[in-house]
């Protein structure tokens, strides 16, 4: 089983954060179709390694991603520590697959974005 953990991504503070490449990092792009959308997306495309499956491995892998202020989505990279097993590749796969998303506004202005996905691997019991 695999889900996605929406609500991690919430956080508190300066709307105006912005990282040191530009990025707002408290304004939040979104899904099209929303939260509950981008769940069955993954549901419905991302496959356990088998790899993983027969080692018993889970976790969770964050995929830090960009958002301009089109919408597109780009640079996707891990951000946990490696698990392996291939759920790392298999998390960016989907992510690769994903459409674009509709972009953060802040003061109705879009505005280029960076969000982390959390995808969690967890073997059914």
């Amino acid at each position: 089983m695999v889900s996605i953990n929406i609500s991690d991504n919430k956080t508190t503070g300066e709307m105006d954060a912005i990282d040191k490449e530009g990025y707002y990092t408290n304004v939040y792009p979104s899904y099209p179709g929303g939260d509950k959308a981008l769940v069955n997306f993954f549901e419905k495309n991302i496959q356990y390694p088998s790899n993983a499956s027969e080692n018993g491995v889970e976790g969770t892998v964050k995929i830090s991603f960009t958002v301009d202020e089109n919408g597109k989505i780009s640079l996707p990279k891990t951000t946990t520590p490696t698990i392996g097993y291939g759920l790392e590749e298999e998390a960016v796969r989907v992510f690769k697959k994903m459409p674009n998303w509709k972009a953060g506004s802040l003061k109705g202005k879009n505005v280029k974005t960076r969000y982390t996905l959390p995808v969690r691997f967890q073997l059914e019991g």
